[in-house]
């Protein structure tokens, strides 16, 4: 299938299309958030976050590996490069485990999530008001900007980070 990204076959390509994905995931979530879609900017900010998982565990993975047992690297070898939403506090914790502390973000951005398809409905969600949903958006999105302290940025991804932190600077204005 054209345009499918193999991580085994090219993991720098799939790394970079994901970190490419995770920022223009999280502009489409201010912008969202802009006009006050605040279901989709948070799918938008959980997306975000998923991508720049997915790109961690990649280029982590033989990091990630180490020590696990045969089931464990079958699960990462053929779904959990992915970042699949129900494994991700397990692999926020193997990250954690190789010095790459996420799992704040990965519990906000999960929190999102089921806010994206539950709103306000108190027995599906945490959340209380609009503020606590666009301040935990606003947290996930700054940190997708930290993205480069992980990863080299060319030009196109340092372009829409400065997007990025143009929205988040109206935003926090």
């Amino acid at each position: 299938m054209e345009g499918l990204l193999d991580f085994k076959k090219d993991p720098k390509a799939y790394v970079y299309s994901k970190i490419y994905d995770s920022l223009v995931e999280g502009k489409l979530s201010l912008e969202m958030l802009e006009r006050g879609l605040l279901q989709n900017a948070s799918a938008k900010a959980f997306m975000s976050v998923k991508s720049a998982i997915s790109a961690l565990v990649v280029s982590n993975l033989d990091k990630i590996l180490e020590g696990k047992d045969e089931k464990e690297r079958y699960w990462y070898e053929n779904v959990g490069y992915s970042a699949p939403t129900t494994g991700l506090i397990g692999i926020s914790k193997d990250l954690r485990r190789i010095n790459i502390d996420v799992e704040k973000i990965v519990r906000i951005a999960l929190s999102l999530h089921k806010f994206s398809y539950n709103g306000f409905d108190p027995n599906f969600v945490d959340y209380r008001n609009e503020k606590e949903v666009e301040d935990d958006i606003i947290e996930v999105i700054e940190w997708v900007t930290s993205l480069d302290s992980y990863f080299a940025f060319d030009e196109k991804l340092k372009k829409e980070k400065e997007e990025i932190e143009k929205l988040l600077s109206k935003k926090l204005n």
